[in-house]
């Protein structure tokens, strides 16, 4: 029975141009096909074109007897600059069938080999430039993409670009890349469009020029200076073919450079670059590869085809991360018959869009998930066929695939044997890039070698971290070594890293902080090791996930350690979770605990049990090092003065407010509601199911009150010196309204320490009795149930003499929150909608009103307004099944509804699209 191709509804002349972003042509690609299912029709400017992503209809059109390769329309204008080359020319083309006759020859199994050298030599290259660049920010894509035009120059043609003792990028990849952007472009525009934009004209046509003049060069100099190298430009100079005799153009030679320049760089610099992405993010698989590659001393050319497992991680990377993302065929006959009763004509352009066809679920079990090991013990033979196409199909394959599989075993392995790699921004997730092929967007890592491990545990490694410098002291050789570790993604434990790391120098200490992730391999065991980590949803933060995995394949480590857990007791089944299993392994590979473990309630005394843990751990240290601690009453001194500057904290990304509405009003039912539309930062994208992280001020009613208590007008300037180091702004001076706003927390309940330390300061004996009598019985139910605050507390306590810079002391960092989205990113993907409580109430305390900081924060935005934002991936089990025939159960527990909304949007935006969802496969 023939069935009608799901389409979406045209508009006049332009058809379906309007549901394609230029900037991201493939995301909306993804987006139609979460709508209309597997096959779907579009009408772009007249053009038609058939989409198909499922494993059944790609077998189908893969079919060679019946379909061809299509030369796409952004192929087309990319003739302009090569020709017909392999990539570009119709199959019907006689120096297609010329061209691939010559040069298939140069991509036989031992001409790859015989490559090896060329090959070693250029990564060996990146290798130096990372040794000496070690501790930096390497950005990924812009150093692999130097390689792999570095290697298959040097391999194919004998040419040298040299690009790692350049600054800058080779002036050909500008180029290159200006072409692609704009051919893609093109065709995105009415042809009356593309006339009128002279000036884009002029540079697309020069930078054509610009790449033929080069390649014309090349072969000049060969032609000069022939030699015997039974390389691809002799084959393309002196090969014939052996069934007709020819040989190619110069023309034509050009156009083949062109080609093997492009293609055998672009693609393949993106597939390394993923390949680190989702090492990085799956520190097991990590672990694997690095296990792996340390079986031999070094890397040779027969150890390549040892390397099972990361081969694997590069078959699983291009499942996930196709870098030539789509082809396109067309019908040889006038119609075809698809399975499930659709027709395909001659006419219809056929896009195979295969990041879908490789998260088919009938094919891939847990689809969205980096397993490499799917592709091992027979699993990768055992695919459907044509399930697995990063290649393309057929005869119009890549026929530079041994090379890049070669070329990227190489990188990845001597990458592995000489480096540990940790992410510059641990939170980091994968955000793409998109010409004909793409890459990640603003990926960057920073290694550490691992030749000079001791060395770097004293210098360079306090480079990893370039937000934190708590090394403080004017007498530092004077100071003992400890190294401060954390695992954080909301940010409480890296303040309490380096709340430790500041105090350390009063107690003797030189401390360095680092994640732990980036010490991984390099724990020290001379001095001690201090580890401040949670959970996050039952699993190790984003800069300890290589950690975990470390201490997973059990090294023997004979470090002192002591750790500090943070959680929420009402994670029941994962509270605490990474910190005891790092506790516990620590000792059982052969460490020794200073003190026992700290727990940190975020629901309790948190920072007050930190605190006492703290004054433990150095009473510990001090003891077994004979130390004495230093007394200093002005560890923090406040000076007036009257300059402004504007230092508001610029920590995350900043988006925008697009719609800010009340849902319902408070009542006895329950606190205010609202629904808030944020147009997200430029390049961030999301899942349903994510989160949206947000850096929040605190409310001007609570400023407010602290400006009266200290006696502070609102537009005073202070300049604030510390001895120790400190996340306030010391580098000049800084509104006071500000540093209250944007810097502190104002309503974290005060400890029991701090309570103990205003009773100290109370001139009214009455007050000082009353403070010291909340014991610790009454602490829980008098100060935490009732969220009473430091400031509270002094306009309770009115004697109580404490100075503006010892209330700035007693506060915490300001930190951010994170809430559910509520929107799916099929209704918009650039924006998110939040559905929260609005928390304004009378104080427990007894004392005025409690205003959640954040909520009321988001409450007072208005449409227009800035705001500092970021999304934060969820767990990969919180998304909806892949298939959309799968029932799904919804209990709205912690974080209500407002994920759940999402879920529904996201489920009926594809059921207004018009699909029988029972009839869908993914």
């Amino acid at each position: 029975m023939i069935q009608s191709i799901p389409q979406p509804p045209e508009r006049f002349l332009l058809g379906n141009l309007n549901e394609l972003d230029t900037n991201n042509f493939l995301q909306s690609l993804e987006r139609l096909q979460k709508l209309y299912g597997s096959i779907y029709r579009l009408n772009i400017l007249g053009r038609k074109v058939v989409v198909v992503s499922s494993q059944e209809l790609v077998n189908a059109v893969c079919d060679e007897s019946k379909f061809d390769k299509k030369v796409a329309e952004a192929l087309l204008q990319i003739r302009a600059l090569a020709g017909d080359g392999l990539f570009t020319a119709h199959t019907s083309e006689p120096n297609w069938k010329l061209a691939h006759n010559i040069l298939i020859p140069a991509f036989g199994a031992q001409a790859i080999r015989n490559m090896f050298p060329e090959m070693m030599d250029i990564v060996s290259q990146l290798i130096l430039r990372w040794e000496r660049f070690a501790g930096e920010e390497i950005d990924v894509c812009d150093n692999f993409t130097r390689l792999t035009l570095d290697t298959i120059a040097l391999c194919s043609f004998d040419y040298r670009f040299n690009s790692f003792y350049q600054e800058k990028m080779h002036r050909f990849v500008d180029a290159m890349v200006n072409i692609l952007i704009e051919s893609g472009k093109r065709v995105q525009r009415l042809p009356l469009q593309n006339m009128l934009m002279i000036g884009t004209n002029r540079k697309f046509h020069d930078d054509i020029a610009y790449i033929h003049e080069l390649c014309d060069e090349i072969v000049k100099q060969r032609r000069e200076h022939p030699n015997d190298v039974n390389d691809l430009l002799n084959r393309m100079i002196n090969g014939r073919d052996n069934v007709t005799g020819y040989q190619l153009s110069d023309e034509n030679i050009r156009y083949q450079m062109v080609t093997f320049l492009i293609a055998g760089h672009e693609t393949t610099s993106g597939l390394l670059s993923f390949v680190f992405y989702y090492l990085l993010k799956n520190p097991n698989a990590l672990q694997k590869a690095q296990s792996e590659v340390d079986q031999y001393d070094e890397i040779t050319l027969d150890t390549l085809s040892k390397l099972k497992y990361i081969d694997a991680v590069l078959k699983e990377t291009l499942r996930l991360q196709s870098t030539a993302p789509l082809f396109s065929l067309q019908s040889k006959e006038d119609k075809v018959m698809l399975p499930g009763g659709y027709e395909i004509y001659k006419d219809d352009m056929i896009f195979v869009l295969l990041s879908q066809l490789h998260r088919d679920p009938k094919v891939w079990d847990r689809p969205e998930e980096f397993l490499p090991e799917r592709m091992l013990n027979g699993g990768f033979e055992n695919l459907p066929e044509n399930a697995w196409k990063p290649f393309g199909n057929g005869q119009r394959s890549c026929i530079g695939r041994p090379f890049a599989m070669q070329e990227s075993l190489l990188a990845v392995a001597m990458i592995l044997k000489h480096f540990y790699i940790d992410l510059v921004d641990p939170s980091y997730d994968l955000r793409v890039k998109q010409t004909l092929t793409i890459k990640p967007d603003g990926f960057k890592i920073r290694v550490r070698s691992r030749r000079r491990v001791k060395i770097l545990l004293n210098s360079e490694i306090k480079m990893t971290e370039p937000t934190l410098n708590h090394v403080i002291s004017t007498n530092t050789n004077k100071l003992r070594p400890i190294s401060i570790l954390f695992g954080s993604n909301a940010g409480s434990c890296e303040s309490f890293a380096g709340t430790l790391a500041s105090e350390a120098p009063l107690h003797g200490f030189n401390a360095t902080v680092h994640t732990l992730d980036s010490v991984v391999g390099s724990l020290p065991d001379d001095h001690p090791v201090i580890i401040i980590t949670s959970s996050y949803e039952g699993k190790p933060c984003d800069n300890a996930k290589q950690f975990v995995a470390y201490l997973a394949s059990k090294p023997t480590l004979k470090i002192q350690y002591a750790v500090f857990g943070a959680g929420h007791h009402d994670w029941v089944s994962t509270y605490q979770k990474i910190p005891i299993y790092i506790d516990e392994m620590l000792e059982k590979v052969g460490g020794t605990r200073i003190i026992e473990r700290g727990v940190g309630d975020a629901a309790g005394d948190f920072f007050g049990t930190f605190e006492a843990w703290k004054e433990n751990l150095f009473k510990v240290l001090r003891n077994t090092a004979s130390i004495q601690p230093i007394v200093n009453d002005e560890i923090l001194k406040i000076e007036l003065v009257h300059t402004s500057k504007n230092n508001r904290v610029q920590m995350i990304d900043v988006g925008f407010v697009k719609e800010n509405k009340v849902l319902t009003v408070a009542s006895e039912l329950g606190p205010a509601k609202r629904h808030i539309e944020i147009e997200l930062p430029k390049g961030q994208t999301y899942r349903v199911g994510d989160y949206l992280a947000i850096l929040p001020r605190n409310p001007v009613q609570l400023v407010h009150r602290v400006l009266e208590r200290f006696n502070l007008s609102i537009d005073a300037q202070i300049k604030i010196h510390s001895l120790v180091d400190t996340f306030l702004p010391t580098s000049g001076p800084v509104s006071v309204f500000e540093v209250l706003s944007d810097y502190v927390e104002l309503t974290q309940p005060i400890s029991r320490k701090q309570l103990e330390t205003l009773a100290v300061l109370c001139k009214d004996e009455k007050e000082q009795r009353q403070l010291t009598s909340i014991s610790d019985d009454t602490y829980q139910m008098e100060i935490l149930d009732k969220h009473v605050s430091t400031l509270d507390i002094l306009e309770l306590y009115p004697s109580c003499e404490l100075s503006f810079s010892q209330y700035l002391r007693m506060l915490p960092s300001l930190r951010t929150r994170q809430y559910s989205i509520s929107s799916s990113p099929l209704w918009n993907s650039e924006v998110v909608t939040l559905t929260l409580d609005i928390i304004d109430s009378p104080a427990l305390s007894g004392h005025g009103r409690y205003h959640g900081v954040s909520s009321n924060y988001l409450a007072n935005l208005k449409k227009g307004d800035r705001l500092h934002c970021t999304i934060r991936a969820s767990d990969a089990g919180f998304h909806l099944p892949k298939d959309t025939t799968t029932p799904v159960v919804m209990f709205a527990a912690g974080t209500g509804i407002a994920p759940f909304r999402g879920f529904i949007q996201e489920r009926a935006a594809q059921l207004t699209s018009n699909i029988n969802m029972k009839d869908r496969s993914n």
